[in-house]
């Protein structure tokens, strides 16, 4: 059990005393505010990824003052605010795990991380201490990590789905080009683009890892354009090296369609290059200024109010990660004010038996087939191409049923690169 870091008082008990009382003459009316819900941000604050936390923690922290606005989070009848404590893991072993300690003095009820590398560090500590915490990565799921969800993206299950478009939109196309930086973000990633072009049928012209220590781009962009693809597919490269490597495709006279998981750095991109070398390209993150996005995220509240307020509060930093946390946040919220506690067993086992609706809608819990563990809350994801300069939802897409549609390929790729959970050490 997490502990407890408030003290009681003369004056808490006063104020308990009234309230109960109040209670119980009129049942129906929720009681005066508790002390605050914690929950945490254990995100790269500073570093590489720091493009990815900066914005995450601090869209939490819109959520937290929206949702503190709207009333609080109830449980068991009492509303309680919401408060964010953040901490720089730096992406760092050693930090995230002092991260999580000071969270567990600090009496934190959900943490959040990126996911990767520091999810690595902090499996162990997590079981010990029951420490309920979410990831953007399903491939951290595993069959030991007991208290570990996937409550919003499914990285990388859209890929399949960004396959199956790009075949539907581009009939003709037969060829493509892959790359990735070389570490497990990157192969597991590459695998499932590569069962997405097998199902699709693309041949896979050329397919290479760069070291992440590369910053010279020209050799890898090179290599790629000696195969001659149609399309060239970037993968879930990191925010500087696809702006590195979108700048030498462009320089090196490149003209087909380039697939990439975020295109977080797309102004820059176009800035490098031309509106029209950046049209058409697909990616699977929206903007929240789409006017479709009130009818895709529906299990986001007031998507759009949302995204006004982030951008009024830190102009010019809106990014994937300023909604992706939230949503995490928006999924335990309905999870905790189901169940009426944060208590981890309790939670985990009210959220498996009523799943909590997903950012973009209904979902179901998945994963056990490829990550050993049904901790991954699959519902629809939006395919994103760009028009204009600008990122469009085009499509709802079907994670689990292109997966389900199309096993035999993802298991293959999965093994060649040592994924499946029977394997990994």
């Amino acid at each position: 059990m997490l502990r407890s870091s408030s003290r009681l008082t003369r004056r808490h008990v006063l104020a308990a005393a009234g309230a109960t009382a109040s209670a119980l003459a009129m049942p129906n009316i929720v009681r005066a505010a508790d002390p605050k819900l914690r929950v945490g941000a254990l995100l790269p604050l500073t570093g590489d990824l720091a493009l990815w936390g900066v914005p995450g923690k601090n869209g939490a922290d819109v959520w937290a003052a929206r949702t503190n606005k709207a009333g609080g989070i109830v449980v068991d009848g009492v509303r309680h605010e919401v408060e964010v404590v953040a901490f720089d893991g730096a992406y760092i072993a050693e930090k995230t795990l002092q991260g999580a300690r000071s969270f567990i003095d600090q009496d934190v009820k959900y943490t959040m991380v990126i996911g990767g590398d520091d999810w690595s560090a902090l499996q162990d500590f997590s079981n010990r201490n029951k420490v309920l915490t979410s990831t953007l990565y399903v491939t951290d799921l595993n069959p030991d990590a007991k208290y570990l969800l996937a409550p919003v993206e499914v990285h990388p299950l859209y890929f399949g789905c960004g396959a199956e478009y790009l075949r539907k939109v581009e009939p003709k196309v037969k060829s493509v080009a892959l790359c990735a930086q070389d570490d497990l973000t990157g192969r597991v990633a590459l695998a499932y683009w590569r069962a997405g072009f097998d199902a699709h049928n693309f041949d896979i012209v050329k397919d290479e890892y760069f070291d992440l220590a590369t910053t010279d781009f020209a050799p890898v962009v090179s290599s790629l354009l000696a195969s001659k693809p149609e399309a060239v597919c970037l993968d879930t490269a990191y925010p500087s090296f696809a702006l590195l490597l979108v700048e030498q495709l462009y320089i090196q006279g490149f003209k087909g369609r380039i697939l990439h998981a975020g295109l977080e750095l797309l102004p820059d991109m176009v800035k490098r290059t031309s509106v029209e070398f950046m049209e058409g390209a697909i990616t699977f993150f929206p903007r929240f200024d789409d006017p479709a996005i009130s009818t895709s995220a529906v299990g986001f509240p007031d998507a759009t109010g949302f995204y006004q307020d982030v951008e009024k509060t830190y102009p010019g930093g809106w990014n994937n990660t300023s909604w992706e946390f939230p949503a995490c946040l928006e999924v335990w919220k309905r999870a905790v004010e189901a169940a009426n506690t944060t208590e981890p067993d309790a939670l985990l086992a009210s959220m498996k038996a009523n799943p909590p609706e997903h950012m973009f809608g209904p979902a179901k819990w998945w994963g056990e087939d490829l990550f050993g563990s049904n901790n991954a809350l699959v519902g629809a994801w939006p395919i994103v191409v760009v028009k204009g300069g600008k990122v469009d939802i085009v499509q709802m897409s079907n994670q689990a049923a292109w997966y389900e549609a199309h096993r035999d390929f993802v298991i293959k790729r999965f093994e060649e690169e040592q994924l499946m959970p029977n394997q990994r050490r």
